[in-house]
């Protein structure tokens, strides 16, 4: 590689804004949280949900943020695959979440007001599922207080089934594996620069015989 081209490949892997870059890597790693949320829940739609689909979703967070950060990698890049991973394994995982702890909030004998718990309905479940959640309660709160609900089912969510499932703490464990490892820093490796050697014309003596 002569000296020109090493700069240019240099100031190729090193310049431009790290701002910029790292704000590109975060909204490509958000997209590719979304594509696979929505394929988990497509395949959902079947009524089969194979649980190593939450992989492919590390998968892809990870191709994203690594494509949005330039293809450099590093430990800031990782971390951030690692909780945008986190964030769509949650999101993937709501609806299925969400509609087991409505069947067991269902099997509950008693009804209570939504303003009022004893210590055996106050849960988390049973706050969101309660048949009364509405009865006193407007439209805007319903609209709030379920997004409120959504948005700590996704960020425990995880840790929850992982700490009472061994199998899906597997599962999410090499989701984030995959999203870490697919960011790794990528090592530019430059061999140069070289000069271009000139080339001496033949000794006399060596010239063809006869000439």
């Amino acid at each position: 590689m002569c000296p020109k081209c090493r700069k240019e490949v240099e100031a190729a892997s090193t310049g431009g804004s790290t701002t910029l870059r790292l704000l590109k890597a975060g909204v490509f790693g958000l997209g590719g949280g979304i594509a696979g949320a929505a394929v988990y829940w497509w395949v959902g739609l079947t009524g089969y949900t194979p649980g190593l689909l939450l992989i492919l979703v590390g998968w892809l967070v990870g191709t994203a943020v690594f494509k949005g950060s330039e293809e450099r990698g590093g430990l800031v890049y990782q971390l951030l695959a690692v909780l945008l991973t986190y964030l769509a394994v949650g999101a993937a995982r709501v609806p299925e979440v969400n509609a087991r702890s409505k069947a067991e909030s269902e099997k509950m004998p008693r009804r209570v007001s939504s303003r009022v718990f004893d210590r055996h309905h106050d849960s988390f479940i049973h706050r969101t599922f309660s048949p009364d959640m509405g009865d006193a309660m407007s439209r805007e709160e319903v609209v709030v207080t379920a997004i409120l609900h959504t948005s700590i089912a996704v960020v425990r969510g995880p840790a929850y089934e992982a700490w009472h499932s061994p199998v899906s703490a597997l599962i999410y464990g090499c989701a984030l594996y995959v999203a870490w490892r697919r960011n790794k820093r990528a090592v530019l490796s430059v061999v140069g620069p070289f000069q271009w050697a000139s080339v001496s014309p033949a000794p006399a003596s060596e010239a063809a015989p006869g000439s």
